[in-house]
């Protein structure tokens, strides 16, 4: 019985630490993962602003037969 006791004692104490590494684990990587979200956020914006505009070595040549970009 005394055996059974030291066990159940050491569980009890070892069972806070877990769930509060976990609880730590799991704000951690919600935090990690909401920081990534918010940069591919903005690296997306970023690239959707470029997207619409034209690069200056690429012009239109309306006398070109055929070509409808000329660099």
């Amino acid at each position: 019985m005394g055996l059974l006791s030291v066990d159940l004692l050491i569980t009890l104490q070892i069972l806070p630490v877990f769930f509060s590494n976990c609880l730590f684990l799991a704000l951690y990587d919600s935090v990690i993962l909401l920081k990534h979200m918010v940069l591919f956020l903005s690296r997306s914006k970023a690239a959707r602003g470029q997207i619409g505009r034209r690069s200056p070595k690429l012009q239109c040549n309306p006398h070109s037969q055929g070509q409808r970009w000329q660099q």
